[in-house]
């Protein structure tokens, strides 16, 4: 029933967390072990088996105009559209509210369809109550060019992969291209692939399709992460959590960890760090309120209006409470500008520190990092790291190095090193 797509470039064998087998019945077996094991790490039980009829799922949707930019595998009815916005319950109105404010603008309608693959309609159903929402979900992206040992697919499996050993949350991939990407294979267990159509071309770049994912994934609690990430043990899914309990009605925005670089224009005369200081200009732009933050924003639905807001103006090249977005190229510059306008003030620590090698130098060496990445006006005494996931390793090797020391066997999968978190004092 499940096709094996995992053609890899170098055809590399089975290791012990990578299910790459040539039979479509290995494949499906290998993954199920990942779902068991996961589910005897978090205490949660998973199935793929449907629990929601395919009439509720066909209730969700609204037929579409055209899926000629889809991939042939997305259904003909989009689970979210300008026109399937209901507004029965506090997310539902949350989402509503976002949606209409871009949905006014003629040409962005077509922009703010989702389709689900219809490979993966199982896992949607288990997942996605009947009004379509997700309890909690990580959320990530992407556009692939290659059918076959595209890097981003083989990146994005990684994530993917990683995640499937510490959580029971979902993956929901929003794919922003016709190509499908094959090593996102239906017999994942606790993925979801979604496809959406492209941004235009000449417009806001690639990466705005992070906002988009937002609305797109129908998650009350969501965390984004970014392809080249990868999840390095059970603590991780402390941030749906925290995340819950910081960003609500009477605060709405959207947390950010910290990033490693000070980008405070005024800290340019200090003669800082230079490894850690990277100045941020921006003509009619505030001043900070806070550390500049990656882009790996956590919200809840509350945060939905705040997405809304600064999307829209980035696509119709407005202003949003003077803020030039025009001129503003970058999700994380926008993300960070809009936080500052709005007035937020909280942060996480650094939960995604950079590379691998910290995996086995730090959080299982238990040795504390040797730079704490100071600046004098947020963390004279350093920010505070936790290890939670690995980012920016682009050597697919390195990473799966990085699974290989992580996988069932080599580390104690339902109980991290004791120290997890660290600070300069």
């Amino acid at each position: 029933r499940f096709k094996s797509r995992y053609v890899r470039a170098r055809k590399l064998s089975m290791t012990k967390q990578r299910c790459t087998f040539r039979t479509p019945l290995a494949t499906s077996a290998c993954w199920a072990f990942f779902a068991i094991l996961a589910s005897h790490v978090s205490g949660a039980t998973v199935s793929v088996d449907a629990s929601a009829s395919a009439q509720t799922l066909s209730r969700r949707m609204m037929r579409t105009e055209s899926t000629s930019e889809l991939p042939a595998t997305a259904a003909t009815t989009p689970l979210v559209s300008c026109g399937t916005m209901r507004g029965k319950t506090p997310w539902e109105w949350k989402h509503r509210l976002a949606m209409d404010k871009i949905c006014k603008d003629e040409d962005s309608k077509a922009l703010m369809e989702v389709f689900l693959d219809k490979r993966f309609e199982q896992q949607y159903k288990h997942f996605y109550d009947d009004d379509g929402w997700t309890d909690s979900a990580w959320v990530s992206y992407l556009k692939v060019s290659n059918k076959t040992g595209d890097y981003f697919a083989q990146q994005a499996l990684h994530m993917v992969q990683s995640v499937h050993l510490f959580s029971e949350h979902p993956v929901v991939i929003v794919n922003f291209g016709s190509v499908i990407p094959t090593e996102l294979d239906p017999a994942i267990p606790r993925l979801v692939l979604l496809h959406a159509r492209p941004l235009k071309e000449g417009g806001a770049r690639f990466n705005f399709n992070k906002f988009r994912a937002v609305f797109f994934a129908k998650a009350k609690t969501g965390v984004s992460l970014d392809g080249d990430m990868i999840m390095v043990g059970k603590q991780g899914n402390d941030l749906m959590m925290r995340t819950r309990e910081e960003i609500t009605e009477k605060y709405p925005w959207p947390m950010m960890p910290t990033h490693f670089l000070d980008r405070d224009p005024r800290d340019k005369a200090l003669k800082w760090r230079g490894s850690n200081f990277l100045q941020y200009e921006c003509p009619h732009c505030p001043d900070e309120t806070m550390r500049w933050g990656q882009a790996q924003p956590s919200w809840t639905y509350w945060s939905l209006p705040f997405f809304s807001r600064w999307l829209g103006a980035k696509l119709a090249e407005r202003e949003e409470q003077g803020v030039p977005t025009k001129d503003i190229l970058e999700d994380e510059d926008l993300l960070n500008v809009a936080l500052w306008r709005e007035g937020a003030s909280k942060s996480w620590c650094m939960w995604q520190p950079g590379g691998v090698s910290f995996i086995w130098e730090n959080l299982y060496g238990q040795h504390a990092p040797g730079m704490w990445y100071d600046d004098p006006h947020y963390y004279p005494r350093g920010v505070p790291i936790a290890w939670y996931f690995a980012h920016a390793e682009k050597s697919l090797d390195r990473v799966e190095k990085a699974l290989n020391f992580l996988s069932p066997g080599q580390v104690d999968m339902a109980q991290p090193p004791q120290h997890i978190f660290y600070h300069d004092g």
